[in-house]
């Protein structure tokens, strides 16, 4: 008996050992998987990217104000603007969302949300967000004259198709038929 005890600690220790001996590999290097945001980082005044000139609609308040039919609905306005990371149709897109500089001009595209933008051939496909799509005939009118006119400046792009939270729909917001591609002719200019 004593004999099987000696051979099986001999065998235990031989195993234990054995198993000690294999060789451990280095650990990977990990990316910690959050890290904190680098602190006084200097923002290059002059993002790299390719500049372009564009033309943004805007409102004229006159017209609004008045109603004169004599006047502009929409006064364009040149802008120069960096094209990087992000398309030139999402850059306009972007720039119709802010308040333009002249006090004589608004935007009725402050508040909508622009959920995608892509172009196919001669069209840009716009989805908006329907959560703050409200407003009248005027409001509905403003927001489909600066999309298609400052969309359709964009070369090769001849017509703008409308989606609401990524769905044809027959109005933008019950007045306006946006089944079919809309083109400056369509609007109006």
């Amino acid at each position: 008996m004593k004999k099987i005890m000696i051979l099986g600690l001999i065998f235990l220790l031989i195993f234990s050992m054995a198993a000690c001996k294999q060789t451990a590999e280095p650990p990977e290097e990990q990316t910690p998987v959050t890290q904190d945001p680098p602190q006084n980082v200097v923002v290059d005044p002059n993002p790299v990217g390719e500049k372009e000139e564009i033309t943004i609609y805007y409102i004229n308040n006159d017209y609004i104000a008045t109603g004169n039919e004599s006047l502009e609905k929409a006064i364009p306005v040149k802008k120069e603007v960096v094209i990087g990371e992000k398309s030139i149709e999402e850059v306009v897109l972007e720039e119709l969302q802010k308040n333009p500089e002249d006090e004589k001009l608004s935007t009725a595209m402050g508040i909508i949300k622009v959920l995608s933008v892509e172009t196919a051939e001669n069209t840009a496909f716009v989805n908006l967000s329907g959560e703050k799509l409200r407003g009248g005939s005027l409001d509905e009118t403003m927001i489909l004259t600066q999309l298609i006119l400052s969309l359709t400046e964009l070369p090769g792009i001849e017509q703008v198709q409308i989606y609401v939270d990524g769905s044809v729909r027959e109005t933008l917001m019950s007045h306006y038929e946006i089944m079919e591609p809309l083109t400056r002719e369509d609007i109006g200019y």
